[in-house]
């Protein structure tokens, strides 16, 4: 394991094999193989994953699933204490209590990435409790603490899976959605200059409207109108910069077929109009 983000770590002989410690803040990318359950202490930072960015403030705690990239940012006397879980080699776990179909899904990533519980939060009480009891027991390692720890982890477990803050995904039926995105997807990208919809994909894909919605939402982070938006306006940057076809015609061949449209959502894309895009990029040859 490492620990080198961590100060002041100490090792446990605990099953779960947890460790205690105060996070190390930087900018950094950083992926580890251990669950990490963490408490804000003080003040505030902003923690980015592959997907998303999300703003942490005094008092929140939240879960990273191994093997996740993260990066920590924007840090205002920020404190983060937190618990490293490593079941890299569970079978003292798996013998107990916690199902292996659990265990399998932090571990392989098959899971949710990441998870929050804020102050305001019902269950908030009792996963804080939880965690500084491990911490405690951790620090002051008195006698038979590692049934202390257990008890408390496998408490903050299930308020995490209880209230549905962590999912542990299906593989096949994961493995159905991503074929099932990658068949949209190719089509919108060798289709999105053309008029284009959800109605068109659901017809194409035998798919349902809110099936394809969700998908770009669930796997994506994104919606079907955003990525089809985002292909319309590369290219469209594309062909101001190497092209000295009229603004109107390249809004066609991007596939907007309204002017306002193409000049609002180029302005909100690139945070410039398109005739000032092009003498910019000019400009810089």
């Amino acid at each position: 394991m490492s620990f080198e983000f961590l100060n002041s770590a100490s090792t446990s002989n605990s099953s779960f094999r947890v460790v205690c410690g105060e996070m190390v803040l930087d900018d950094k990318w950083n992926v580890h193989s251990e669950v990490i359950l963490a408490v804000m202490r003080e003040g505030s930072m902003e923690i980015e994953t592959a997907t998303n960015m999300y703003n942490l403030n005094k008092g929140d705690i939240y879960f990273i699933a191994p093997n996740q990239k993260y990066k920590l940012d924007n840090y205002k006397g920020a404190r983060v204490d937190v618990v490293l879980l490593n079941l890299s080699n569970p079978i003292s776990v798996t013998q107990e209590y916690i199902p292996q179909g659990i265990i399998r899904g932090l571990t392989t990533g098959n899971c949710t990435q990441f998870a929050r519980i804020t102050p305001d939060n019902s269950f908030y009480q009792q996963a804080l409790n939880c965690l500084n009891t491990v911490m405690e027991a951790e620090t002051d390692k008195r006698n038979f603490f590692q049934l202390l720890v257990h008890g408390k982890m496998y408490e903050i477990f299930y308020v995490l899976f209880a209230e549905e803050l962590i999912k542990i995904y299906d593989v096949e039926t994961q493995g159905k959605k991503y074929r099932a995105l990658r068949k949209i997807t190719e089509y919108i990208n060798e289709n999105f200059c053309e008029s284009i919809s959800l109605d068109t994909i659901a017809q194409i894909t035998g798919l349902s409207r809110y099936y394809v919605s969700h998908l770009f939402k669930e796997l994506m982070n994104t919606t079907f109108v955003n990525y089809v938006n985002e292909l319309r306006l590369t290219r469209a940057a594309m062909l101001l910069t190497t092209t000295d076809n009229p603004i109107i015609e390249i809004a066609g061949q991007s596939g907007f077929n309204n002017i306002s449209n193409f000049n609002r959502a180029f302005k909100m894309y690139y945070d410039m109009t398109p005739s000032k895009y092009r003498r910019t990029e000019h400009q810089s040859f």
